[in-house]
């Protein structure tokens, strides 16, 4: 049987230093080395496919595109991470993100990431996330594969989550055990799940967990999320907030998980810092609203500030009375404020701390409470991850 098509070049290990070709990337970070094969139909010699791969210095694919004639660009993005359950449990997880562009708007596209604080991601359409959960029990040697994926419903503002355990193996040989499902479609734009559309066979449907939604969600995904709607529970979402996911700190040693920037109305997630659990992020997520409530009001109450203060003066005008009490003690302790680095003791006692601190809590005790149904239902999956 006659290959559809022909081989036209193919080079293995190039240094990225020394890349020659044009393969667009969506990742930030360069890569160590570059594979890449070029093919073209034996039916329309016009008709090329080029795949390249990306890998790291210890030669894993970190990226991969797919240029293919006629058809939109597409990228995929692998990462691995390694988590403990218990004292015996090791998980790898293996994610790939699948995502697309159209070929019209690559020239702004590569444009307009070469400015500061432009998230890159924006320009791509996320078609499908899958992460493999591969568990190994040190004592049995019993394996579990788990795996969690959102399918992008194509012209739907809906995507489809899923989580699947698979039959156990030991020794090669499947245990008999039954698959576990629990599927849904959830609202893009809002992460709230679809109800009619829960499907769960071997499992109990989690009830009275709002965070259901974004529980598919890889921890880096999830930080727009969860910004969002903790945004729109503090009546924020009409402020003026921008959500960087990515921001890079100006300095190297500056050592924060997120932050409010009051001068522009932004949360910056430092994109240096990785955080350890989806438990983690919610907290540090609910913190950075909750300081953007705190510099709102404190805007209101003198009446200007900084540029987004100011802009919101200008948008919202009078402090409500009810208001009036609590942006004072927000103006004082701004006004008073000392950093962590000068002196974490004060850092912690000041006002806009202590209640941030309080609100990232109580917050982080709400996502831990209503996902213990489905962490029970998938004990395989790292619960750092859920």
């Amino acid at each position: 049987m006659n290959s559809k098509f022909s081989l036209i070049s193919k080079t293995i290990g190039t240094k990225f230093t020394e890349y020659k070709g044009n393969a667009v990337r969506l990742s930030q970070f360069s890569p160590y080395s570059v594979d890449e094969v070029i093919l073209k139909s034996n039916a329309n010699p016009k008709e090329i496919r080029k795949v390249t791969t990306f890998r790291d210095s210890k030669g894993d694919i970190v990226e991969r595109s797919f240029d293919y004639t006629g058809r939109q660009l597409k990228n995929r993005l692998y990462s691995t991470v390694d988590n403990v359950i218990g004292n015996d449990e090791f998980v790898t997880s293996k994610t790939t993100k699948d995502y697309s562009i159209d070929r019209g708007i690559l020239s702004t596209y590569k444009e307009l990431i070469q400015r500061p604080k432009i998230n890159r991601f924006i320009f791509w359409s996320p078609d499908k996330t899958t992460t493999h959960h591969i568990s190994e029990n040190i004592e049995t040697g019993e394996k579990i594969l788990s795996q969690v994926q959102i399918s992008s419903k194509r012209k739907s503002l809906k995507q489809h989550h899923s989580f699947i355990e698979f039959p156990r193996i030991k020794n090669g040989e499947k245990i008999n055990t039954k698959k576990k499902e629990l599927s849904f479609d959830v609202q893009h734009n809002s992460n709230e799940v679809i109800e009619n559309s829960i499907i769960a066979n071997g499992v109990k449907v989690p009830k009275n967990d709002s965070f259901l939604g974004y529980r598919a969600l890889t921890i880096d995904d999830a930080k727009v999320p969860f910004a969002k709607r903790f945004l729109k529970e503090r009546e924020m979402d009409e402020k003026e907030i921008k959500i960087l996911p990515d921001y890079l700190p100006i300095r190297e040693d500056e050592n924060f998980w997120a932050k409010f920037n009051a001068e522009d109305g932004s949360i910056e997630y430092n994109k240096l810092a990785k955080f350890p659990s989806k438990t983690k992020l919610v907290g540090t997520s609910a913190h950075e609203v909750e300081h953007s409530w705190q510099y709102f009001l404190q805007g209101l109450y003198n009446k200007e500030g900084t540029p987004w203060q100011t802009e919101m003066v200008q948008k919202f005008g009078e402090i409500k009375p009810e208001n009036i009490k609590e942006a004072e003690g927000y103006n004082e302790a701004i006004n008073n404020y000392v950093p962590y680095y000068v002196n974490a003791e004060e850092y912690r006692n000041n006002l806009i701390e202590r209640l941030a601190m309080h609100k990232g809590a109580d917050t982080k005790n709400i996502y831990d409470t209503e996902g213990l149904t489905i962490r029970s239902q998938f004990k395989h999956i790292p619960k750092e991850l859920l």
